[in-house]
């Protein structure tokens, strides 16, 4: 999909009202499942809207990212004498029952987000709302449509380049992240949809971490076992920055001879679009957090943002980071410019206009996203 043009100059001159409750505000510990520099911009622009909406926000990362250790971090936070009244969490296999059970009986709220509900759980005690009354939301992005995305950008490109004949099979690798992973397995699942009925030729999938250092080192040996390798699916830029290093190791150029993407918009992979070694980063979603943050805060103080629907859980859209509009997903993540932005303007507490209109994850998203670009005194995004 493309970066939408949707520049809401009505959203820019807002009349704040004080909250009526303004004494109440609200706590939230927010446990990141790893300290990796797309988690670092995760909490960064959560503290950002934390700071605007007058929100008690406390990160705490779990280096050593399994998700037992998660588990445990979980269960200090919701036991603690001084509970926060809400948790911000990411689903993983085979704890997030635990953990929303375990939230449930200590009286803490829990928000999910980023990655989708497993299975389990939804066996378990369904998804939000349904029956424990604790989970309050989740929201997230679509995995299953990235993969799929992500796999037809590099076939349209590999055909653009002349490295295949239109319609002609385009051989793919893929380098994916942890078992464990929702976000993993979703994304392979897109992948998987997408060249099983496209042109993609899949030659492997592999297990990569999420390390930069372990797609490298599996990408050489692809390449000595797939020299016909034309593209390269990776579900995380990190990755793809290891794959783009082995290309160049192996003696290939990585966006002429061969076609590598991504998914995070990590600051680093737009440096390399800005090169022509990738040619495009699915993002956005490192804004997820600060979303859940803005409809926490607005539930908190009497707009829950489920009134009116059918569920409590909200999906988006990702977005495509390419040479043509690079730019201004940089001014998107850029920190000056999340500072700048004045997130209560999103937020139906502070704005009686945005009460009776309706809202999807995607509105908000793009609006958060026009925004920060408007710090950067663009005139609209430019589309994929």
């Amino acid at each position: 999909m493309a970066l939408r043009a949707v520049l809401l100059i009505s959203l820019i001159v807002c009349s704040f009202m004080r909250v009526a409750d303004a004494g109440t505000r609200p706590s939230v510990a927010f446990l990141s499942p790893d300290d990796s520099r797309f988690w670092q911009m995760v909490a960064g622009f959560m503290e950002q809207v934390a700071i605007d909406l007058d929100v008690d926000l406390e990160v705490q990362f779990d280096t050593d990212r399994h998700r037992f250790s998660y588990l445990r971090m979980a269960q200090q936070i919701i036991t603690a004498e001084e509970k926060p009244d809400y948790l911000i969490i990411m689903c993983k296999e085979l704890v997030t029952t635990q953990i929303l059970e375990q939230a449930h009986g200590q009286g803490v709220k829990v928000f999910s987000f980023n990655t989708d509900v497993p299975e389990a759980t939804r066996v378990a005690v369904g998804m939000p709302r349904e029956t424990l009354d604790s989970w309050i939301g989740h929201v997230v992005p679509d995995n299953v449509e990235a993969g799929r995305t992500l796999a037809k950008l590099l076939e349209r490109r590999a055909v653009e380049r002349g490295l295949v004949e239109a319609g002609e099979p385009v051989p793919m690798v893929a380098l994916t992240g942890t078992q464990d992973s929702s976000a993993a397995r979703d994304r392979n699942q897109g992948l998987l949809n997408a060249t099983s009925i496209g042109n993609g030729q899949l030659l492997q999938l592999v297990l990569a971490e999420w390390s930069e250092q372990q797609a490298s080192e599996k990408m050489s040996v692809l390449f000595r076992r797939y020299p016909q390798t034309t593209a390269i699916w990776n579900a995380s830029d990190g990755m793809a920055l290891g794959a783009i290093e082995a290309a160049r190791n192996a003696g290939r150029t990585p966006g002429e001879d061969v076609i590598v993407g991504g998914v995070d918009w990590e600051p680093r992979a737009l440096e390399a679009i800005r090169r022509g070694d990738l040619t495009v980063s699915l993002g956005r979603h490192f804004m997820g957090g600060g979303l859940a943050l803005l409809l926490i805060h607005d539930y908190h103080h009497g707009y829950d943002f489920a009134e009116g629907r059918r569920s409590a859980a909200l999906r988006y859209q990702f977005e495509a980071a390419t040479v043509d509009n690079v730019h201004l997903v940089e001014r998107i993540l850029a920190p000056e410019n999340w500072k700048a932005l004045d997130f209560r303007q999103y937020s139906r507490v502070f704005n009686t206009q945005l009460r009776k209109q309706d809202f999807s994850a995607d509105q908000l998203m793009d609006q958060f996203s026009s925004g920060l670009i408007q710090q950067g005194n663009s005139n609209q995004l430019v589309s994929q």
